[in-house]
């Protein structure tokens, strides 16, 4: 459960600063995570006057899908699978490192199966090992990936690169079997627990992150509540949460909706509740620990960052730290982000930080 607010004043007002920079960065994930989703279905080309300011850029790799999941438009959209060349892939990289970034993340609606379409081709380990070698860069991601294509190799292959974050995105998208079969998934809600099994046994510190859509047709009460129970057994890092809406050239756009949309709220509400209580557990583990943030950019004041598990981290220093890897102190842990103190400060460099800040999370 969340803890409960301090009574004091002064540690009572820098609890509420807290919440409010939680929920700010909960809005930020928001909109973060739609900007990824137009660049990775091509509907946003960043201009190269805004790629030149970036610390993180993403790069797609495979463009299409194969899958054809009954709910989604990517396949009618975007077309068959295609897998770029990696020397093509290579050489943006390159050229965004040299313009300052210091983190790319790899692209595709079902990025493990990168060289599927090219016989005998570069398959994604291959390409994380040879992105790897690219002077000045400093980490690497990659998204979005599927149950089943994360291979023994792809797990190893980011357990051994240092520069590839232990940060893994795998949707589950439901826990019922009959939902997942309706989904065209490909998997059971079994087959999903032994995945998030391995991905922990064979990287050590992984945050796991995955998709859920509640209210898809025909899911009755019972159904939902497989989903609730399995998130509840797992823990995983995050959940991002849809309400199922048809999307027209689908499958899923032929079937009756027939959960009434309050219904798909509140099953959606529920599982934000319980995940935000997981998520407020999980960064609790991270007081009084040292991580190491990317800085991306000024925010209100702060600087704003990730660590290697993509936790959202804030702190302040008089100096610039932006494109920097910086060792932070946390201090204060929410559901949606951390605040902390650089642990690299000299002494003539004089800080602005309210230590007052409880060392609790929620």
């Amino acid at each position: 459960m969340s803890s409960s607010p301090p009574s004091e004043p002064g540690p009572l007002l820098a609890y509420l600063d807290g919440q409010t920079w939680d929920y700010d960065a909960y809005e930020q994930e928001i909109k973060a995570r739609k900007r990824q989703d137009a660049i990775q279905d091509g509907e946003l080309i960043l201009p190269a006057h805004e790629r030149g300011r970036l610390v993180t850029a993403h790069v797609p790799v495979i463009y299409g899908c194969n899958h054809v999941c009954t709910f989604c438009i990517i396949p009618y959209r975007r077309g068959r699978e295609r897998s770029r060349r990696l020397g093509e892939i290579v050489a943006e990289v390159r050229s965004l490192v040299e313009q300052g970034v210091k983190e790319v993340t790899l692209l595709g609606q079902i990025v493990d199966r990168y060289g599927y379409d090219v016989p005998d081709g570069p398959k994604l380990p291959d390409l994380l090992r040879t992105v790897h070698e690219v002077e000045g860069l400093e980490r690497i991601r990659f998204l979005t990936s599927h149950p089943n294509y994360m291979t023994d190799e792809l797990l190893r292959t980011v357990a051994d690169l240092p520069k590839v974050m232990e940060h893994i995105e795998v949707p589950v998208q439901a826990g019922n079997d009959e939902v997942l079969r309706r989904m065209r998934r490909g998997y059971t809600a079994d087959d999903y627990r032994r995945l998030v099994e391995r991905i922990r046994e064979t990287i050590p510190n992984v945050s796991v992150v995955t998709d859920i859509i509640v209210g898809f047709p025909g899911e009755t009460e019972a159904q939902f509540m497989d989903t609730y129970n399995l998130l509840a057994e797992l823990k995983l890092d995050k959940a991002h949460v849809a309400c199922f809406s048809p999307r027209p050239h689908t499958v899923a756009a032929r079937w009756e909706d027939d959960v009434p949309w309050p219904e798909k709220e509140r099953r959606r509400r529920m599982i934000d509740d319980l995940q935000r209580e997981i998520m407020a557990e999980i960064n609790r583990r991270y007081v009084d620990q040292t991580v190491e943030v990317l800085v991306e950019d000024l925010h209100k004041g702060k600087w704003r960052g990730r660590t290697r598990t993509n936790k959202l981290v804030f702190f302040e220093d008089p100096r610039d730290r932006r494109g920097e890897l910086v060792p932070v102190r946390i201090t204060w842990a929410g559901p949606y982000s951390m605040q902390g103190v650089p642990a690299d400060v000299p002494p003539d460099v004089a800080l602005r930080v309210d230590e007052t800040l409880p060392v609790v999370a929620g």
